[in-house]
């Protein structure tokens, strides 16, 4: 028994260099897709060490599993896809209307979503609502 416990300490210690994303984790049974699957709002969003908050306070994105996405802003709704690019450490929306927004994932769990915009460095740092 003491034998298979060292195996499965030293198999879990060498994903810590397995590290997808800065923040972490560094292992996950659930897959990316559910991970991202569900509706999320902004707990915190900065600019560089500004923070932005309360601007996006009443935003609510809505991530499917079939990868569609909803970003509600008031009472305007914004549809379009999402994708992972670059090994899965880009995060991609395009919009129905032709913009895309292009972000790196920091953090990925079932509960914190966190990336930065590629273009405008705004951090949003999201939670399931």
């Amino acid at each position: 028994m003491n034998k298979y416990l060292i195996i499965i300490s030293m198999a879990l210690l060498s994903l810590e260099g397995c590290k997808k994303y800065p923040d972490g984790p560094s292992f996950s049974l659930l897959p990316r897709r559910e991970r991202i699957e569900g509706k999320w709002i902004a707990t915190s969003v900065k600019y560089n060490s500004t923070d932005s908050t309360a601007s996006y306070k009443n935003n609510i994105w809505e991530f499917t599993r079939q990868f569609s996405v909803i970003l509600q802003i008031h009472d305007k709704k914004y549809n379009g896809v999402w994708s992972t690019q670059n090994n899965d450490k880009d995060f991609v929306i395009d919009y129905d209307g032709g913009s895309r927004e292009s972000y790196k994932i920091l953090k990925l769990t079932d509960k914190q979503f966190v990336f930065r915009n590629k273009t405008t460095q705004l951090e949003f740092n999201l939670v399931p609502q």
